[in-house]
């Protein structure tokens, strides 16, 4: 016999329709729990319940055993009611399941047996499911979800508004069992205490408005500062994960996809509508809103992304997921970052649906390492009013704490940092960053504006202003602590720009002074996963393209196959010998494979390893000059970005 739904079963039992022999499976077990319920009380008086009602482990229980519960009489009642559960453990006891079956040819009219199979087990028995009225419990769609909260919730006595409900199955999903278990909680709080949206938020730990439903629709509508901002709050919430995200975020790309594929077509309206619908609805979509909230979603995302997009972003949902259930070198918050990144809209952020001071701000507290943070007690308060949404009232209160020091003063440059920190608009904030960096660059702030306009930059996709600010920081403030910080920024930048020798450059310094920072560690070692440097095989005119690059990036800047600054010598020690670093890679092997072509090439060649990499350098050198000159033979030959190096 084929099975039947959940919805045919009830309509059933409505009508005081009984079987002999009930077969629950699927993965609802709550809709299981909900039909044995039922079914008993359709089947026994309250009153004599106790008598003629068993409940027993399938699992554990011999052939004679169950014949025995099957075929015991009632006692003074038309009907006894036998529960078998754990099902799938007859698989490791075929007699029973034998017997059963047996028993099923001529069940007993007296009793009736509810079969329930967890969740665990996927496949139907179809030998039992013949003999049997089987009842495939699957998961809801979304709109049956909240009718049939509310309808529990009613029945424990709790008062959920809509809206509540609404926000509780976004932050649970729709996972019945789980949404049970909330409710239980809420039926213990005392009388009077009210179910607010925020009181909902509150009690599963879950904020409006931070919900994996949002954070979703912030991605896709590119509102990429708040997508990045909600970042640490879904992380940090109970049962999250990055898998779950990007799970969400494929299952949408492939939704409008679909639709796009419509929208090309020439559909609209009704006609566009209906077909969008009829495909969720055929394909039972779970674990979304409901099916007519995403439809409506899907429709108005396919007008702005067309099927390149989707492609693109698909890509990059594939790859973020490997790398979550592959990589051990990053955290989920990085990974997620730069796939909110690399799918973020092309056109200028600020026509987004955040604000580019948002996309900022939310980049620079979330992303890589925090910068160095306000030392007076009344801007640190004026910076947390900015990010708990009290902007204006943090401004006023920079504005007038400004209007009351010396510009001469040593924390006037602070307070014009923090107002760049707390501005209301891209242009207040860049101009704020530049007083800093021009007129009170020997400041401590300075290096920190510098690498704030590098952000911006990069948020508005402006990498060649962003290589020109990290070449001024890199030879401004040779000894900055925000190297490794900027390193991050650098990696991104430069890859960006399609030059991955100076990508990884930075990204290698950066990793060597990062030291006992795990975290921008992880993220700098994700990065420089995109480094290829075992063949090093960049053609010299590439090489040559790529520094001049660097060139116009930098204007003024230094000579292109400058390095990233290593740290100062120390200038008791001896004077020191020059080579030429040629790569730095992960591996010891990939390593000798480089030093192979340098001894090649007639120079002696070192490796030597410093923060988990392996550097190859070249040659011995008593001068910088007689370095510098070798290095054109070595890109010539090589390939890759060489650079001259002081050893002592």
């Amino acid at each position: 016999m084929a099975s039947r739904g959940y919805d045919t079963l009830l309509r059933s039992l409505k009508k005081g329709e009984l079987a002999p022999v009930y077969y629950l499976h699927g993965p609802e077990d709550i809709l299981k729990d909900e039909a044995v319920t039922a079914i008993v009380e359709l089947a026994l008086d309250p009153g004599l319940r106790d008598f003629n009602f068993d409940q027993r482990s399938a699992a554990q229980l011999d052939p004679e055993a169950v014949f025995t519960l099957c075929t015991t009489l009632p006692m003074m009642a038309e009907r006894r009611v036998v529960v078998l559960r754990d099902l799938e453990g007859w698989k490791r006891k075929p007699k029973v399941r034998a017997a059963f079956l047996e028993y099923l040819e001529r069940p007993a009219a007296e009793t009736v047996v509810i079969l329930v199979q967890s969740s665990g087990e996927e496949s139907e028995d179809k030998e039992i499911a013949r003999c049997s009225w089987s009842v495939a419990c699957e998961p809801l769609p979304p709109d049956r979800v909240l009718k049939w909260l509310q309808r529990r919730a009613g029945a424990l006595g709790v008062e959920l508004g809509e809206d509540a409900a609404h926000h509780l199955i976004r932050a649970v999903g729709g996972d019945l069992g789980a949404l049970a278990a909330e409710l239980q909680k809420f039926s213990a709080l005392p009388a009077g205490d009210s179910l607010t949206v925020e009181r909902v938020g509150e009690l599963v730990g879950v904020r409006h408005g931070e919900t994996v439903f949002d954070w979703r629709d912030a991605v896709l509508d590119g509102d990429t500062g708040r997508a990045v901002t909600l970042l640490g709050p879904l992380l940090d919430q109970s049962g999250s994960s990055g898998v779950k995200l990007v799970t969400l975020l494929g299952t949408t790309f492939i939704g409008v996809g679909i639709a796009r594929s419509h929208y090309d077509r020439r559909l609209r309206g009704r006609a566009l509508d209906d077909a969008v619908f009829e495909i969720i609805k055929r394909n039972r979509v779970f674990g979304l809103l409901s099916w007519s909230e995403e439809k409506g979603r899907w429709i108005r995302w396919a007008e702005r992304w067309p099927g390149s997009r989707i492609r693109e972003a698909l890509r990059a949902a594939q790859a973020a997921d490997k790398s979550l259930k592959g990589t051990t070198i990053s955290d989920e918050k990085g990974i997620l970052t730069d796939l909110v990144l690399t799918v973020r809209p092309r056109r200028a952020t600020a026509a987004a649906g955040m604000s580019l001071v948002g996309v900022l701000l939310a980049l620079i507290f979330l992303a890589a390492a925090p910068l160095r943070a306000q030392t007076d007690p009344r801007l640190v308060e004026a910076v947390r009013s900015a990010q708990e949404g009290r902007g204006d009232s943090a401004r006023a209160a920079v504005r007038q704490l400004l209007a009351a020091t010396q510009p001469t003063d040593t924390l006037y440059p602070q307070i014009v940092y923090t107002q760049a920190m707390v501005a209301n608009s891209a242009a207040e904030m860049r101009r704020h960053l530049q007083q800093v960096a021009v007129e009170y660059g020997s400041s401590s702030w300075g290096d920190d504006a510098l690498l704030r306009l590098v952000q911006m930059d990069y948020a508005t996709r402006n990498f060649q202003s962003a290589a020109r600010n990290l070449e001024r920081l890199r030879l401004d403030y040779p000894l900055t602590s925000l190297l490794p910080q900027a390193a991050y920024w650098a990696g991104r930048t430069y890859f960006d720009l399609g030059n991955q020798g100076i990508a990884c450059r930075w990204l290698a310094d950066g990793i060597a002074r990062a030291e006992d920072n795990l975290e921008l560690q992880n993220q700098l070692n994700f990065l420089y996963q995109r480094c290829d440097l075992r063949a090093d095989s960049a053609p010299a005119d590439t090489a040559a393209r790529a520094d001049s690059q660097v060139d116009s990036a930098a204007a003024a800047g230094p000579p292109k196959d400058t390095a990233p600054p290593a740290r100062a010598p120390d200038s008791t020690k001896r004077i020191a010998a020059f080579r030429v670093q040629v790569a730095a890679v992960a591996t010891a092997g990939a390593a000798d494979d480089v030093a192979e072509k340098v001894d090649a090439m007639n120079l002696p060649s070192v490796i030597v390893r410093e923060k988990g990499l392996y550097k190859v350098r070249a040659g011995a050198f008593a001068s910088r000059a007689e370095a510098q000159a070798a290095v054109g033979k070595i890109r010539a030959t090589l390939g890759g970005s060489p650079f001259v190096v002081a050893e002592p």
